[in-house]
């Protein structure tokens, strides 16, 4: 939809589309980071991977490349043993199967560049192009409601926390930039866990002494965050941050959002 040259964009009504959810029984509201607090997409990361190979002075199909280094992802990650293919890997194993061995996403970045550079037989630096992302993620910016959507959440009394797939040193320096406070913050590093393992929202269950259903889980991912969270018995909100509509083959999030200001009015009816 083509926004309006001046002002804000227009506002859809939240959505519920779980019955059951009861917004009375929230008393934890957990956010992921990247794409949901913090303004970063596959968008931004297709800009970055086109100046890193500026940067290293490659000449290729920057569409290709970046598909190829797109599809590597699970090649590349903890979640190797679990693919069904090159481009799947089995949900049920990634939510509930055993804890792969953990490392880092910047490891991580750094395998899905060294594959997409001998897949394309060219000379570039998968530890440098990884640096590149980590310091992308360091500088990022807040959307523009965030901050007053967890002020006004910690306000109304709700336990306010933060589980993020990320790197300690990308998060915390991002989070200290924008000025975010959170009661709970929590890695997959710190806990050396990804979404979307229920142990990672067993951990932030744990964390805040409350029951799964009590906490709503904020997210831009249906896979990673909403499908995950769910799978834990936790509430989840999906966050529509573009048309894509939500996976069919996927259990319905609770309550479907297109920005984070429109969560306070639906755990609390209050609409200003």
């Amino acid at each position: 939809m083509t926004q309006p040259p001046t002002g804000d964009p227009p506002v859809r009504e939240p959505v519920a589309t779980d019955p059951a959810f009861d917004p009375a029984r929230i008393k934890v509201v957990a956010f992921d980071g990247y794409g949901t607090i913090f303004d970063f997409a596959n968008r931004d990361f297709h800009v970055a991977v086109t100046s890193i190979l500026a940067e290293q002075r490659i000449e290729t199909d920057i569409d290709a490349f970046f598909q190829t280094w797109v599809s590597s992802s699970n090649k590349a990650s903890v979640w190797s043993a679990a693919r069904v293919n090159d481009q799947r890997a089995d949900p049920d194993v990634m939510m509930n199967g055993p804890l792969p061995g953990w490392h880092s996403t910047w490891e991580t970045w750094r395998r899905q560049f060294d594959i997409a550079f001998e897949h394309y037989n060219l000379q570039g630096d998968g530890a440098v192009a990884a640096d590149y992302l980590r310091h992308a993620l360091s500088h990022v910016e807040p959307y523009p409601d965030a901050h007053d959507t967890i002020d006004m959440l910690a306000r109304r009394g709700y336990l306010v926390a933060l589980l993020s797939n990320a790197d300690e040193d990308f998060l915390q320096s991002a989070l200290s930039r924008a000025r975010l406070r959170f009661s709970i913050i929590q890695s997959s590093e710190s806990l050396r866990a990804y979404k979307p393992h229920r142990a990672i929202f067993a951990a932030l269950c744990a964390r805040a002494s409350y029951e799964p259903h009590e906490i709503l889980y904020v997210g831009d991912s249906a896979n990673a965050d909403v499908s995950g969270a769910q799978n834990a018995g936790l509430a989840t909100a999906w966050v529509r941050r573009d048309d894509r509509p939500y996976p069919e083959r996927m259990g319905p999030p609770s309550v479907v959002v297109d920005q984070l200001a429109e969560l306070l009015p639906v755990l609390t009816g209050v609409t200003s």
